[in-house]
């Protein structure tokens, strides 16, 4: 891997975390890789990725094809989430909880082994292009930014392998089991950061020294702009209310993204360009929901996102028109 210098345009691409919705990111991104003409990680300095958008950035990192990555969630997504749709009813809500009380509701051993089939035992030294994949130390309370060794001061994780990365940064409690690495047990970095765009930002400013002004900045959310709840809310409830459908974790990647978007859009301004679609509510979507269904509302709604993108601007900060 080529050391990372400051340079000008410095260009970062940061993907949100979301995890089955992560499909409306892929799709964009097997658009954008088509307008580039060439692997798409080759069009940015440093991609930014959380939970199942550090999966995707891992994979951009190593050239795997956005379409490759898009598959993943189509061929693959029954098996790794499930093929059960959302629960509405009372007693199917009961029974979606019951299925994480003692233990994460997947193994994670279907994802691990697509993931195995892309990059195999490769190391984030052997990574073709810079990333930063957030992640939560679950063993010390602690957060942690795996990183490439892009620069002498982000050093320290080249030996680890990006697979052991991916399946840490995507291990959503209750969800997927912590992702052990060295001694310590690694947790979803949506935790705290699931729009990792201000962790790219810092990583450029701080320890690549690149000047702000010369950042631009692609984030893509997880159509979850507006999320509310499809049911009726409740000032007393309790951890069915806010467990059921996903709500808790749904509203913690919607507020996120948010709040980070505008931040990020106030140090930025119009060298920051956010894709994203608005929730479609009663549209069956949720994090672990992978039918068929939900696969092709997450496809539509990345289609429009698409035929209504800023090409003129998408061209200008990254040469993607």
């Amino acid at each position: 891997m080529r050391p990372l210098k400051p340079k000008a345009p410095f260009r970062i691409l940061s993907l949100a975390g979301g995890g089955y919705l992560g499909l409306y990111t892929a799709a964009l991104l097997v658009e954008l890789e088509r307008r580039a003409g060439e692997p798409l990680a080759r069009r940015f300095d440093l991609i930014a990725g959380t939970s199942i958008g550090g999966v995707l950035a891992l994979g951009l990192a190593y050239e795997v094809p956005a379409i490759a990555m898009r598959a993943l969630f189509l061929e693959r997504g029954e098996r790794i989430f499930s093929r059960r749709p959302l629960a509405h009813r009372g007693v199917d809500k009961l029974l979606d909880l019951a299925r994480s009380v003692w233990g994460p509701k997947y193994s994670g051993a279907a994802l691990e082994r697509a993931l195995l089939a892309e990059v195999g035992e490769a190391t984030l030294a052997q990574a073709l292009h810079a990333v930063v994949v957030p992640a939560v130390d679950v063993s010390r309370s602690m957060t942690k930014i795996f990183k490439t060794p892009h620069v002498k001061a982000s050093r320290g994780d080249e030996a680890v392998r990006a697979v052991d990365v991916a399946l840490a940064t995507a291990a959503a409690p209750a969800y997927f089991p912590a992702r052990r690495i060295g001694k310590s047990l690694y947790a979803d970095g949506g935790l705290f950061a699931v729009a990792p765009d201000l962790v790219a930002l810092h990583e450029a400013e701080q320890f690549v020294g690149v000047d702000l002004a010369e950042v631009s900045l692609l984030s893509i959310g997880s159509a979850t702009l507006g999320y509310a709840p499809d049911e009726t809310l409740d000032a007393k409830d309790g951890a069915v209310g806010w467990l059921s459908e996903g709500r808790l974790v749904m509203t913690m990647i919607s507020v996120q993204q948010q709040h980070v978007g505008v931040m990020t859009q106030d140090r930025l301004g119009e060298r920051y360009l956010h894709l994203d679609a608005l929730w479609p509510k009663h549209s069956g979507l949720g994090i672990d929901v992978a039918t068929t269904e939900a696969a092709a509302v997450l496809q539509a709604l990345a289609a429009d996102t698409v035929a209504n993108m800023d090409t003129r601007r998408l061209d200008a900060l990254f040469g993607l028109g």
